[in-house]
Protein backbone atom coordinates (compact mmCIF):
# COMPACT_ATOMS: atom_id res chain seq x y z
CA UNK A 1 0.00 0.00 0.00
CA UNK A 2 1.17 3.50 -0.79
CA UNK A 3 1.24 6.17 1.91
CA UNK A 4 0.21 9.73 1.12
CA UNK A 5 1.03 12.97 2.91
CA UNK A 6 -1.60 15.69 2.81
CA UNK A 7 0.27 18.98 2.68
CA UNK A 8 -0.50 22.69 2.79
CA UNK A 9 1.61 25.84 2.58
CA UNK A 10 -1.30 28.26 2.90
CA UNK A 11 -0.17 29.54 6.29
CA UNK A 12 3.25 30.44 4.86
CA UNK A 13 1.93 32.13 1.71
CA UNK A 14 -0.99 34.23 2.95
CA UNK A 15 0.47 37.51 1.70
CA UNK A 16 1.39 36.09 -1.72
CA UNK A 17 -2.01 34.45 -2.10
CA UNK A 18 -3.84 37.64 -1.15
CA UNK A 19 -1.82 39.68 -3.63
CA UNK A 20 -2.36 37.03 -6.33
CA UNK A 21 -6.13 37.24 -5.94
CA UNK A 22 -5.94 41.03 -5.96
CA UNK A 23 -3.84 40.99 -9.14
CA UNK A 24 -6.31 38.62 -10.81
CA UNK A 25 -9.17 40.98 -10.02
CA UNK A 26 -7.19 43.93 -11.37
CA UNK A 27 -6.47 41.97 -14.55
CA UNK A 28 -10.16 41.07 -14.94
CA UNK A 29 -11.15 44.74 -14.65
CA UNK A 30 -8.69 45.75 -17.39
CA UNK A 31 -9.74 42.89 -19.67
CA UNK A 32 -13.43 43.69 -19.21
CA UNK A 33 -12.80 47.33 -20.16
CA UNK A 34 -10.78 46.22 -23.20
CA UNK A 35 -13.59 43.93 -24.39
CA UNK A 36 -16.04 46.82 -24.11
CA UNK A 37 -13.94 49.07 -26.39
CA UNK A 38 -14.88 49.99 -29.97
CA UNK A 39 -11.58 48.60 -31.23
CA UNK A 40 -12.33 45.19 -29.71
CA UNK A 41 -15.83 45.27 -31.24
CA UNK A 42 -14.31 45.90 -34.69
CA UNK A 43 -11.85 43.04 -34.22
CA UNK A 44 -14.63 40.71 -33.13
CA UNK A 45 -16.75 41.65 -36.17
CA UNK A 46 -13.76 40.95 -38.42
CA UNK A 47 -13.31 37.56 -36.78
CA UNK A 48 -16.94 36.46 -37.24
CA UNK A 49 -16.98 37.70 -40.85
CA UNK A 50 -14.19 35.24 -41.60
CA UNK A 51 -16.41 32.21 -41.03
CA UNK A 52 -17.34 32.54 -44.70
CA UNK A 53 -16.58 34.67 -47.77
CA UNK A 54 -18.11 35.63 -51.10
CA UNK A 55 -15.52 33.44 -52.78
CA UNK A 56 -16.44 30.41 -50.67
CA UNK A 57 -20.16 30.94 -51.14
CA UNK A 58 -19.65 31.31 -54.92
CA UNK A 59 -17.64 28.07 -55.07
CA UNK A 60 -20.28 26.20 -53.09
CA UNK A 61 -22.94 27.54 -55.49
CA UNK A 62 -20.85 26.36 -58.44
CA UNK A 63 -20.59 22.91 -56.85
CA UNK A 64 -24.35 22.74 -56.29
CA UNK A 65 -24.96 23.83 -59.89
CA UNK A 66 -23.10 20.76 -61.14
CA UNK A 67 -25.84 18.61 -59.61
CA UNK A 68 -28.78 20.79 -60.70
CA UNK A 69 -29.82 18.37 -63.45
CA UNK A 70 -30.32 14.89 -62.05
CA UNK A 71 -30.09 13.46 -65.56
CA UNK A 72 -26.56 14.72 -66.09
CA UNK A 73 -23.61 13.27 -64.18
CA UNK A 74 -21.00 16.03 -63.73
CA UNK A 75 -17.44 15.36 -64.79
CA UNK A 76 -15.25 14.22 -61.92
CA UNK A 77 -12.50 16.68 -62.87
CA UNK A 78 -14.97 19.56 -62.50
CA UNK A 79 -16.03 18.30 -59.07
CA UNK A 80 -12.42 17.88 -57.97
CA UNK A 81 -11.44 21.33 -59.23
CA UNK A 82 -14.20 23.06 -57.29
CA UNK A 83 -13.57 20.98 -54.13
CA UNK A 84 -9.88 21.85 -54.31
CA UNK A 85 -10.74 25.53 -54.64
CA UNK A 86 -13.17 25.26 -51.67
CA UNK A 87 -10.49 23.58 -49.52
CA UNK A 88 -7.98 26.27 -50.49
CA UNK A 89 -10.39 29.08 -49.61
CA UNK A 90 -11.24 27.43 -46.27
CA UNK A 91 -7.52 27.22 -45.46
CA UNK A 92 -7.13 30.92 -46.23
CA UNK A 93 -10.12 31.75 -44.00
CA UNK A 94 -8.83 29.52 -41.19
CA UNK A 95 -5.47 31.30 -41.20
CA UNK A 96 -7.19 34.68 -41.23
CA UNK A 97 -9.48 33.63 -38.35
CA UNK A 98 -6.50 32.50 -36.30
CA UNK A 99 -4.79 35.83 -36.90
CA UNK A 100 -7.97 37.77 -36.06
CA UNK A 101 -8.47 35.76 -32.87
CA UNK A 102 -4.87 36.52 -31.86
CA UNK A 103 -5.57 40.23 -32.44
CA UNK A 104 -8.66 40.00 -30.20
CA UNK A 105 -6.69 38.30 -27.43
CA UNK A 106 -3.91 40.86 -27.72
CA UNK A 107 -6.41 43.70 -27.40
CA UNK A 108 -8.09 42.00 -24.43
CA UNK A 109 -4.71 41.62 -22.66
CA UNK A 110 -3.57 45.16 -23.44
CA UNK A 111 -2.32 46.83 -20.27
CA UNK A 112 -2.11 43.60 -18.25
CA UNK A 113 1.51 42.71 -19.08
CA UNK A 114 2.96 43.83 -15.73
CA UNK A 115 0.19 42.04 -13.84
CA UNK A 116 0.74 38.82 -15.80
CA UNK A 117 4.46 38.91 -14.98
CA UNK A 118 3.73 39.59 -11.32
CA UNK A 119 1.14 36.79 -11.16
CA UNK A 120 3.56 34.29 -12.68
CA UNK A 121 6.20 35.25 -10.10
CA UNK A 122 3.67 34.92 -7.26
CA UNK A 123 2.49 31.51 -8.49
CA UNK A 124 6.10 30.30 -8.69
CA UNK A 125 6.81 31.64 -5.21
CA UNK A 126 3.74 29.90 -3.78
CA UNK A 127 4.52 26.63 -5.54
CA UNK A 128 8.13 26.62 -4.30
CA UNK A 129 7.34 27.55 -0.70
CA UNK A 130 7.72 24.54 1.64
CA UNK A 131 4.53 22.82 2.76
CA UNK A 132 3.63 21.43 6.17
CA UNK A 133 2.30 17.87 6.43
CA UNK A 134 -1.17 17.97 7.97
CA UNK A 135 -1.57 14.18 8.16
CA UNK A 136 -0.41 10.95 6.52
CA UNK A 137 -2.87 8.34 5.29
CA UNK A 138 -2.58 4.88 3.81
CA UNK A 139 -3.76 5.07 0.25
CA UNK A 140 -4.30 2.30 -2.26
CA UNK A 141 -2.22 -0.33 -4.00
CA UNK A 142 0.59 1.30 -5.91
CA UNK A 143 -0.15 -0.86 -8.97
CA UNK A 144 -3.57 -1.36 -10.51
CA UNK A 145 -4.05 -4.55 -12.51
CA UNK A 146 -6.49 -5.31 -15.29
CA UNK A 147 -6.96 -8.54 -17.27
CA UNK A 148 -4.60 -9.14 -20.14
CA UNK A 149 -5.71 -9.17 -23.77
CA UNK A 150 -7.73 -12.34 -24.40
CA UNK A 151 -9.53 -11.19 -27.54
CA UNK A 152 -7.90 -13.85 -29.74
CA UNK A 153 -8.84 -16.69 -27.39
CA UNK A 154 -12.38 -15.38 -26.93
CA UNK A 155 -12.79 -15.23 -30.70
CA UNK A 156 -11.70 -18.83 -31.04
CA UNK A 157 -14.09 -19.90 -28.27
CA UNK A 158 -16.95 -18.12 -30.06
CA UNK A 159 -16.14 -19.93 -33.30
CA UNK A 160 -15.91 -23.30 -31.51
CA UNK A 161 -19.25 -22.78 -29.78
CA UNK A 162 -20.87 -22.06 -33.14
CA UNK A 163 -19.22 -25.11 -34.64
CA UNK A 164 -21.15 -27.32 -32.19
CA UNK A 165 -24.44 -26.43 -33.87
CA UNK A 166 -25.87 -29.49 -35.61
CA UNK A 167 -23.18 -31.83 -34.24
CA UNK A 168 -24.76 -34.91 -32.67
CA UNK A 169 -21.73 -37.14 -32.21
CA UNK A 170 -20.81 -37.11 -28.50
CA UNK A 171 -17.14 -37.80 -29.14
CA UNK A 172 -16.87 -34.92 -31.58
CA UNK A 173 -18.65 -32.59 -29.15
CA UNK A 174 -16.24 -33.65 -26.41
CA UNK A 175 -13.26 -32.76 -28.59
CA UNK A 176 -14.70 -29.29 -29.17
CA UNK A 177 -15.41 -28.83 -25.45
CA UNK A 178 -11.85 -29.88 -24.62
CA UNK A 179 -10.53 -27.24 -27.04
CA UNK A 180 -12.77 -24.62 -25.44
CA UNK A 181 -11.61 -25.60 -21.95
CA UNK A 182 -7.96 -25.40 -23.03
CA UNK A 183 -8.54 -21.86 -24.36
CA UNK A 184 -10.22 -20.83 -21.11
CA UNK A 185 -7.25 -22.11 -19.12
CA UNK A 186 -4.99 -20.21 -21.49
CA UNK A 187 -6.97 -17.03 -20.73
CA UNK A 188 -6.53 -17.58 -16.99
CA UNK A 189 -2.77 -17.71 -17.46
CA UNK A 190 -2.52 -14.46 -19.44
CA UNK A 191 -0.48 -12.03 -17.27
CA UNK A 192 -2.49 -9.05 -16.02
CA UNK A 193 -1.59 -5.57 -17.21
CA UNK A 194 -0.21 -3.37 -14.40
CA UNK A 195 -0.44 0.40 -14.37
CA UNK A 196 0.96 2.91 -11.90
CA UNK A 197 -1.98 3.81 -9.67
CA UNK A 198 -0.06 6.39 -7.64
CA UNK A 199 -0.36 8.93 -10.45
CA UNK A 200 -4.11 9.14 -9.81
CA UNK A 201 -3.76 9.85 -6.10
CA UNK A 202 -0.83 12.23 -6.15
CA UNK A 203 -2.02 15.70 -7.01
CA UNK A 204 -4.54 18.17 -5.66
CA UNK A 205 -7.81 17.76 -3.81
CA UNK A 206 -10.42 19.98 -2.22
CA UNK A 207 -10.87 19.73 1.55
CA UNK A 208 -13.43 21.88 3.37
CA UNK A 209 -13.56 24.20 0.38
CA UNK A 210 -9.79 24.64 0.21
CA UNK A 211 -7.47 23.15 -2.38
CA UNK A 212 -4.69 21.13 -0.79
CA UNK A 213 -2.00 18.87 -2.17
CA UNK A 214 -1.17 15.19 -1.76
CA UNK A 215 2.29 13.70 -2.17
CA UNK A 216 3.28 10.05 -1.94
CA UNK A 217 5.77 9.13 0.76
CA UNK A 218 7.89 6.00 1.19
CA UNK A 219 7.45 4.17 4.50
CA UNK A 220 10.87 2.52 4.14
CA UNK A 221 12.90 5.61 3.20
CA UNK A 222 14.93 7.34 5.91
CA UNK A 223 17.85 9.69 5.44
CA UNK A 224 17.86 9.20 1.68
CA UNK A 225 18.26 5.42 2.03
CA UNK A 226 15.66 2.71 1.43
CA UNK A 227 15.78 0.27 4.35
CA UNK A 228 14.90 -2.72 2.14
CA UNK A 229 17.40 -1.92 -0.58
CA UNK A 230 14.90 -0.32 -2.95
CA UNK A 231 15.05 3.10 -4.54
CA UNK A 232 14.82 5.88 -1.90
CA UNK A 233 11.91 8.24 -2.41
CA UNK A 234 11.77 11.85 -1.24
CA UNK A 235 14.53 11.42 1.37
CA UNK A 236 12.32 10.60 4.39
CA UNK A 237 9.00 9.08 5.34
CA UNK A 238 6.66 11.95 6.13
CA UNK A 239 5.08 12.54 9.51
CA UNK A 240 2.52 15.03 10.73
CA UNK A 241 4.26 18.38 11.20
CA UNK A 242 7.04 17.50 8.76
CA UNK A 243 7.90 19.80 5.89
CA UNK A 244 7.64 19.00 2.20
CA UNK A 245 10.12 20.97 0.11
CA UNK A 246 8.94 21.16 -3.54
CA UNK A 247 12.33 22.39 -4.75
CA UNK A 248 14.19 19.46 -3.19
CA UNK A 249 11.16 17.16 -3.64
CA UNK A 250 11.85 15.88 -0.14
CA UNK A 251 10.26 15.47 3.29
CA UNK A 252 12.12 16.48 6.45
CA UNK A 253 11.43 17.35 10.07
CA UNK A 254 11.01 20.99 11.13
CA UNK A 255 14.25 22.84 11.82
CA UNK A 256 15.00 22.26 15.52
CA UNK A 257 17.26 25.30 16.02
CA UNK A 258 18.14 28.32 13.84
CA UNK A 259 21.82 27.39 13.76
CA UNK A 260 21.24 23.86 12.43
CA UNK A 261 21.56 23.27 8.68
CA UNK A 262 19.95 20.74 6.38
CA UNK A 263 22.10 17.94 4.99
CA UNK A 264 21.24 17.83 1.28
CA UNK A 265 21.92 14.07 1.02
CA UNK A 266 19.87 12.89 3.99
CA UNK A 267 17.59 15.87 4.61
CA UNK A 268 18.43 15.56 8.31
CA UNK A 269 19.14 18.69 10.34
CA UNK A 270 22.73 18.87 11.58
CA UNK A 271 24.22 21.07 14.34
CA UNK A 272 27.16 23.37 13.59
CA UNK A 273 29.16 21.39 16.17
CA UNK A 274 29.12 17.56 16.11
CA UNK A 275 27.58 15.97 19.17
CA UNK A 276 30.20 14.47 21.52
CA UNK A 277 30.13 10.77 22.28
CA UNK A 278 27.83 9.67 25.09
CA UNK A 279 24.16 10.14 25.86
CA UNK A 280 23.84 13.06 28.30
CA UNK A 281 24.41 16.00 26.04
CA UNK A 282 22.03 18.90 25.47
CA UNK A 283 22.11 21.53 22.80
CA UNK A 284 22.53 25.16 23.93
CA UNK A 285 21.44 27.39 21.06
CA UNK A 286 22.53 30.77 22.43
CA UNK A 287 26.17 29.62 22.52
CA UNK A 288 25.81 26.96 19.77
CA UNK A 289 27.43 24.22 21.82
CA UNK A 290 26.67 20.91 23.52
CA UNK A 291 26.52 20.99 27.31
CA UNK A 292 26.61 18.09 29.74
CA UNK A 293 23.77 19.38 31.92
CA UNK A 294 20.04 19.65 31.37
CA UNK A 295 19.33 22.73 29.32
CA UNK A 296 16.01 23.84 27.84
CA UNK A 297 16.24 26.31 25.00
CA UNK A 298 13.61 29.07 25.18
CA UNK A 299 10.68 28.96 22.81
CA UNK A 300 9.12 31.96 21.08
CA UNK A 301 6.03 32.12 23.30
CA UNK A 302 7.18 34.60 25.93
CA UNK A 303 3.94 35.91 27.51
CA UNK A 304 5.38 39.26 28.65
CA UNK A 305 8.74 41.03 28.12
CA UNK A 306 9.46 40.85 31.86
CA UNK A 307 9.07 37.07 32.09
CA UNK A 308 12.21 34.91 32.16
CA UNK A 309 12.92 31.46 30.84
CA UNK A 310 13.89 28.60 33.16
CA UNK A 311 16.66 26.77 31.32
CA UNK A 312 16.65 23.90 33.84
CA UNK A 313 12.97 23.02 33.89
CA UNK A 314 11.66 24.84 30.85
CA UNK A 315 8.87 27.39 30.84
CA UNK A 316 8.41 31.15 31.20
CA UNK A 317 8.05 32.62 34.68
CA UNK A 318 6.96 36.09 35.85
CA UNK A 319 9.32 38.27 37.87
CA UNK A 320 9.45 37.49 41.59
CA UNK A 321 7.56 39.94 43.81
CA UNK A 322 9.33 40.58 47.14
Amino acid sequence: MAHYAHISNEQFTLADRARLEEARREKDVIETANRASDEYADLRETYYNLFSSETLEGLQSDLNALYSDINIIPAQEDIDAINDAIASEKAVLAAAKESALADMKAKEAEGTEALVTEMAALETSIANTPYIVTHVATGVDEMKYSPGDASAQNGQIFDLERSKEGVEDAAELQVIDDQIQALREEIENIPPIGTDNTLYWEGWYRHHGKVQAVRRTSYNTQGGVHKLGGAPFRKNYAGKGYMYDPVRDAFYAPQPYPSWTLNEDTCYWEPPVPRPEGMDWHWKEDTTEWVDYVYFNPDNKQPQPSWTWDTTNGGWYPPTIN
